[in-house]
C-alpha cells in the first residue's frame, strides 16, 4: 500500500506595518490617522512602497473625515 503524502502547510505572509494599521484602525479612524502620522515620523513604514503608503494614507484621511462627519 502506498504511504499517503501529507500536504504541507504553507507559511502565511507576515503582515506589514501598514496592513496592521488598517486592520485595527476600521472602527477607530480619528485614532488611526493620530497612529499613522507619528509611526510615519519614526521610520515604522521604511521598506513600504511610496505608491501603498500613498493609498494608505488617503485611506486613512478618508474614514477620518466620514468619522468627523458623523459626530
Amino acid at each position: 500500500m502506498p504511504a499517503m503524502l501529507r500536504k504541507r502547510k504553507e507559511r502565511k505572509p507576515k503582515k506589514s506595518v501598514a496592513e496592521a494599521l488598517m486592520r485595527d484602525m476600521q472602527e477607530r479612524p480619528l485614532r488611526g490617522w493620530a497612529m499613522f502620522e507619528k509611526l510615519r515620523e519614526r521610520g515604522a513604514f521604511e521598506g513600504v512602497s511610496q505608491r501603498d503608503l500613498m493609498k494608505l494614507e488617503n485611506m486613512l484621511r478618508t474614514f477620518a473625515a466620514a468619522e468627523k462627519g458623523s459626530e
